[in-house]
């Protein structure tokens, strides 16, 4: 220990430290001597070729990944299968993402305006004051998964109707037609001027049966629901 130990010594004649360490060859069997009664560094051999095919850490970064990119951790399991289902069996994951992507989109689309008005202005086609007359009236559509908007709006609907076929015995009572439309149907003011005027046109093309004298269940007599010009 004593021989292979760290050890400065001072040349008198030069006035400078020297370390007269004793360095080993790599070649040789090196050892690490160890006080009696103490346990000291340890070398150990390790077997070649082992635990290559864990991959967890790789996992690990990758939903890191994933997760700061809202990207839903589902699509990365190749197990699961993509499901067309009902609008209620999409993930809370996968509508997270989709409002991250419109987030997305609504920033992109300042990027668009800036590029449009930059390129028109100095192409010369207009100045900027038309620039600012116009800009309010541009508007950028995007793609969107029609199949799962269609099925979220026939949700929507179905749900309405429903609710209005329950509230219907109450009109008259507790509701009016005016506030079903409105409330229920959420119908705005220029829809019901618009179906009105439709189902004006079809009674007189004969389309469907004109509903005077004709109560809400369809039985003659009571009170009549009377749908004309003014």
């Amino acid at each position: 220990m004593s021989r292979y130990r760290n050890k400065l010594v001072y040349d008198a004649s030069t006035g400078e430290i020297r370390d007269d360490r004793k360095h080993m060859s790599m070649l040789e069997d090196f050892w690490l001597p160890r006080r009696e009664g103490a346990k000291g560094t340890e070398v150990s051999t390790l077997p070649g070729g082992q635990n290559l095919g864990e991959i967890t850490d790789v996992q690990y970064f990758q939903k890191k990944l994933y997760k700061a990119l809202n990207v839903p951790i589902s699509r990365m399991e190749s197990e699961q299968g993509f499901n067309l289902g009902k609008a209620a069996e999409i993930t809370r994951d996968e509508l997270k993402f989709t409002k991250f992507i419109q987030r997305l989109r609504k920033r992109f689309t300042q990027v668009f305006g800036d590029v449009l008005k930059t390129q028109l202005v100095l192409k010369g086609i207009i100045t900027i004051e038309d620039w600012q007359k116009i800009n309010s009236h541009i508007q950028y559509d995007y793609l969107k998964d029609v199949y799962f908007a269609e099925l979220k709006e026939a949700e929507i609907m179905r749900e309405r109707l429903s609710l209005a076929q329950e509230v219907s015995p109450y009109v008259g009572k507790y509701y009016s037609v005016d506030y079903i439309r409105k409330k229920v149907l959420r119908q705005s003011d220029e829809d019901i001027i618009e179906i009105d005027n439709q189902i004006a046109d079809e009674i007189k093309q004969g389309i469907i049966a004109s509903p005077e004298g004709q109560d809400m269940n369809g039985d003659d007599g009571g009170a009549d629901i009377n749908i004309g010009d003014e």
